[in-house]
């Protein structure tokens, strides 16, 4: 023994930067990304086993490494708690007779309604009159009236914790560190047939994405809904009636901002408050998850309904964006046996977004799913049927891949290639493309790359007018 006292050295004892490189290693891909292709439900953002987190309850100083990795990907869960009221004259006439116990919000609702029927000549107890002045109005703290109310409705709200969540990311200056966020609910819209409705919808979604963007920067925004709702989040309309035959119980969107736009957003015109999430920012790749439409092809005459049309009418809006810079170069789409009709559709609209440079899809069950092998699932769908429409929807795909004029260097993936079989099956629309002149080289299991030099010189002539006239419309 030389005298010299022995130290101890245990991991609390390391520098910070070798705690966070330690730290980093537990950091994993969210689930909301290794589980977005998976066929939709409310398990997107559920994760087993979560290590940072157990790490940041260690101790204090941990918890101080852990933080801003930890809230890397956020989520947001809407609130399910219904929150709006229809005001007839009825409930202004059980108002009246409990004036005294009414809020002042209550009192506020009263008199502005009272003023309106009584600018009415109807009589205020037709049933005409209850359907024409129905008003919408929010509940508020302390609206003890309101709240009794049996028939209280639902419009998507944040959570009454969300401005814990910004005040913790504003005490640990969280807020360039969430990279990612996803909106979620497992409610159905269901005013679509209230016409007074839409101006509460428009300010209540308005509200939601301009306190999210306004507290946070994230680069990428995943919405997990039901159909209905995730169109009243995205500000568009469904466009169809069939939405029963589909039990769709949920849709996935990603609208994503590559590194350089994201640097180079403070040059970008400043987007109004009020504006529709896709155009909230100059997102670069959209995602799309519709799930499975299985379930329509035990109905009568199922080649006749129609899904839910969100994802068209949000690829026809950003079309019509005239700044590059603010409109999509990648794009994936994701389903489980859609009718061809729907694939006709997106391709429609994908043909008019010019700065596309990259496009995925997915039209067969992955991996992880047995609902091929599940009875109770395929009900009375026939197999045929499936791959009929898968055939018919790749046909499709193969016609808009010769015909779109990609960059040199673009990519087409299809993610059932990582079935072998169904692999052997696309080759066949792969060689569609070179019969069509069209240069596209494989490279890897289920991606292909525009090759100009591969074009053959009489492409144009080998297109067919019906090619162009079908997908160009």
């Amino acid at each position: 023994m030389d005298g010299t006292p022995s130290h101890r050295t245990n991991v609390n004892s390391l520098p910070n930067e070798l705690l966070i490189q330690i730290a980093t290693h537990l950091d994993t891909l969210p689930p909301s990304v290794q589980k977005f292709a998976h066929e939709p439900s409310i398990e997107l953002t559920h994760q087993d086993e979560t290590p940072l987190k157990s790490l940041s309850l260690v101790s204090w100083k941990w918890r101080k490494i852990v933080l801003p990795i930890l809230f890397h990907y956020s989520r947001i869960p809407l609130d399910r708690h219904p929150q709006w009221v229809p005001i007839d004259a009825r409930l202004l006439e059980n108002m009246q007779s409990q004036l005294t116990n009414l809020s002042n919000h209550e009192m506020q609702i009263f008199h502005k309604m009272r003023s309106k029927f009584k600018s009415s000549s109807m009589f205020a107890f037709d049933e005409s009159f209850d359907d024409l002045l129905i008003n919408l109005c929010r509940v508020h703290d302390g609206d003890n009236f309101l709240k009794s109310v049996p028939n209280i409705l639902w419009l998507p709200h944040l959570p009454n914790n969300f401005m814990a969540f910004v005040r913790l990311a504003s005490r640990h200056n969280l807020k360039h560190h969430i990279k990612s966020i996803v909106l979620y609910s497992d409610k159905d819209y269901e005013l679509r047939h209230v016409a007074t409705a839409d101006a509460p919808l428009a300010r209540a979604v308005a509200e939601i994405w301009s306190q999210v963007f306004f507290a946070f920067d994230p680069y990428r925004v995943v919405v997990a809904a039901p159909p209905s709702t995730l169109a009243g989040l995205l500000d568009t309309q469904m466009l169809s009636s069939d939405t029963w035959a589909f039990n769709m119980k949920m849709h996935y969107i990603e609208l994503h901002m590559s590194e350089s736009r994201r640097n180079e957003m403070a040059r970008f015109q400043r987007r109004p408050s009020d504006i529709a999430l896709i155009h909230r920012r100059p997102w670069s790749h959209l995602g799309y998850n519709e799930g499975s439409s299985i379930t329509a092809y035990s109905t009568y005459e199922y080649h006749l309904k129609q899904s839910p049309k969100m994802l068209y009418l949000i690829l026809i809006r950003l079309a019509k964006e005239v700044v590059e810079c603010f409109n999509i170069r990648s794009f994936s789409f994701h389903g489980v046996f859609p009718f061809s009709t729907n694939t006709t559709a997106i391709i429609r609209a994908l043909h008019k977004i010019e700065t596309l440079r990259s496009v995925q899809f997915q039209l067969a069950p992955g991996l992880e799913n047995n609902l091929l092998s599940s009875p109770k699932r395929m009900g009375r769908a026939q197999p045929h049927d499936l791959w009929l429409e898968w055939n018919e929807s790749y046909k499709v795909i193969a016609a808009y891949l010769s015909i779109f004029e990609f960059e040199d260097g673009s990519e087409f993936i299809s993610k059932d290639c990582e079935d072998s079989t169904l692999a052997s099956e696309f080759e066949l629309y792969a060689r569609m493309l070179s019969d069509k002149g069209a240069g596209w080289r494989k490279e890897g299991v289920g991606r292909w790359v525009r090759d100009f030099s591969l074009d053959r010189e009489d492409r144009e002539t080998l297109l067919r007018p019906s090619d162009v006239t079908t997908y160009v419309s």
